[in-house]
């Protein structure tokens, strides 16, 4: 520093030769001008640069180019720069002057301002993504719900107002019924008597179907019976047929051998051997026996009628007995069927009776949640709605809270279920410092529950962020409702600022690890050490 002192100083006793005030005046303050530059820069290359030789080259070359500057033709006499700092015109000179007492203490805060900067490039900063979202129910039966119309009707009266709590089942209003299949006000008794009617008929259709089915039973039992009894007589009357025809064949011999003694007796009477008597005897034996055949014969002739009439007997009984075991069972199948055409009207009319109740039923709006009403239609008693109509809006008195959040497609791959989020609701008064969430005041703590496993058809994707059970639980639903606005920051890694400022330089996407970074971690991230 003495050295460039002296210098100066030396520049400054240069002597100006043969001019006068007026002729010199511009090589006066071009001259003055690169003195104070050149002082000044030499002075901040001396406090910044450590390097004396390198500093005494750049001394050197400025000087050089000032003097080259000074000596240069432009129509005045030569002039020495010694004698341009003796000259009452550069008095200013040295009012520019850096004071020796301050040179020290500027030395001292430029290295102060140094050691600063080099100690805030390594403070600490906690990588993060910001999101939006708004405050849900994880569970959708807990969500915001419209009570809609299922029926077209007429408005009869309305039971709740906007604001009011209600709970389950509690009705909302009533509606007319306007179908005029369902505007009969006895239509609901009508139809019970109309189905307990059918369910008689049906019935009674089914107790005529198990009588004739009873005598079915015993017909089939009265086949069995009659059927051999009529065989039996047919082969009795078969067995009269071969007697009478064994009896016309002993008769025949009878009366071939009462023949043969007639014959035998004639001769012998002519030869007196044997009387009258003995000769008629013999005749009327042989006409007996004759009178035996024709009997015999007669007998077979019977037999055989005998028989044929109890085959026929037979089939009639067999015919007879099943025509009217064919008629019972049809009689039994048309009892079933009427049973049937009953069952399906009784279940015609159990269909209308329950659609009615239905529609009765739906005529009266119920709560299907308990919360309260916080928006209904513009509609008043006598106005007609239609199926699909929204009534009412009911907000549930949720417990199961959850955040829906959307992040862009970059940072979906650094989510991941059960990563904590600092949350800051709309409205609620907070300090957000995502670089330091130990320092956040006012906000609080969720973990993530699930995220889609697709976009949202804009290449963002959604996530569900509930509270952290371990930490302090999120306001009550009378400050923070469902719908409110919120904004949160995902954590990851933990990283130094210079780090963090390179990375967003370069549009390098955040990092994390799964396990609390170590101070040489935090200090030099793998990135920074250069690590794959």
């Amino acid at each position: 520093m003495a050295e460039e002192k002296n210098d100066a100083a030396n520049l400054s006793r240069s002597p100006v030769k043969g001019s006068s005030h007026t002729q010199t005046e511009p090589l006066i303050e071009l001259t003055k001008s690169s003195a104070i530059h050149y002082d000044m820069l030499c002075s901040f290359i001396s406090l910044v640069v450590p390097w004396r030789e390198h500093v005494q080259r750049i001394r050197e070359g400025l000087k050089s180019r000032i003097r080259s500057l000074v000596t240069q033709r432009t129509g005045l006499d030569e002039m020495a720069v010694d004698d341009l700092a003796t000259s009452t015109q550069l008095q200013s000179w040295e009012a520019v002057q850096i004071p020796e007492r301050l040179r020290f203490s500027s030395r001292l805060a430029i290295l102060l301002v140094g050691f600063f900067i080099l100690i805030v490039a390594f403070v600490p900063w906690t990588q993060t993504i910001t999101v939006t979202g708004q405050l849900s129910a994880y569970t959708p039966f807990e969500r915001p719900q419209d009570v809609e119309a299922q029926i077209t009707g007429r408005i009869r009266k309305w039971h709740v107002f906007e604001g009011v709590r209600v709970k389950t089942g509690d009705v909302i209003l009533e509606l007319d019924d306007y179908d005029p299949n369902f505007m009969a006000p006895d239509l609901l008794s009508l139809l019970e008597q109309r189905r307990k009617a059918l369910e008689d008929t049906r019935k009674a259709a089914l107790s005529r179907a198990d009588q004739l089915d009873k005598r079915i039973k015993e017909m089939q039992n009265l086949v069995k019976a009659a059927v051999p009894s009529a065989g039996a007589r047919v082969l009795e009357a078969e067995s009269k047929v071969r007697e009478a025809r064994q009896k016309i064949e002993a008769s025949k011999i009878a009366v071939a051998t009462a023949e043969l003694n007639v014959e035998r007796h004639q001769q012998l009477a002519q030869q007196g051997l044997v009387s009258q008597r003995e000769l008629e005897l013999t005749i009327q034996s042989a006409l007996a026996s004759k009178a035996d055949l024709q009997g015999a014969q007669a007998n077979l002739s019977a037999a055989e009628q005998s028989m044929k009439a109890l085959s026929f007997g037979r089939e009639q009984v067999s015919a007879e007995v099943l025509q009217r075991l064919l008629d019972a069972e049809a009689a039994r199948d048309a009892s079933i069927g009427e049973a049937a055409r009953a069952a399906d009207q009784v279940a015609d009319v159990s269909l209308r009776l329950s659609n009615a109740n239905q529609r009765r039923v739906a005529g009266r709006i119920l709560s299907p949640i308990d919360g309260t009403v916080v928006k209904m239609a513009q509609a008043g008693a006598g106005e007609t709605v239609r199926p699909g109509d929204k009534l009412v809006k009911i907000s549930p008195s949720s417990t199961d809270k959850a955040i829906e959040m959307v992040a862009d497609g970059i940072d979906a791959p650094l989510l991941n279920v059960g990563r904590k989020v600092k949350i800051l609701f709309y409205g609620i008064p907070a300090i957000p410092l995502p670089a330091w969430p130990e320092l956040m005041a006012g906000t609080y703590n969720g973990v993530i529950k699930v995220i889609d496993q697709v976009d949202d058809g804009k290449g963002n994707f959604r996530f569900w962020v509930v509270p952290d059970q371990e930490e302090r639980p999120w306001p009550p639903q009378e400050h923070v409702r469902q719908g409110t606005k919120a904004m949160g920051w995902v954590i990851l890694n933990r990283v130094p600022l210079w780090y963090e400022l390179w990375r967003r330089f370069n549009l390098f996407p955040p990092d994390y690890q799964e396990r609390p970074p170590s101070l040489i971690d935090t200090l030099l991230p793998k990135a920074g050490r250069g690590a794959k």
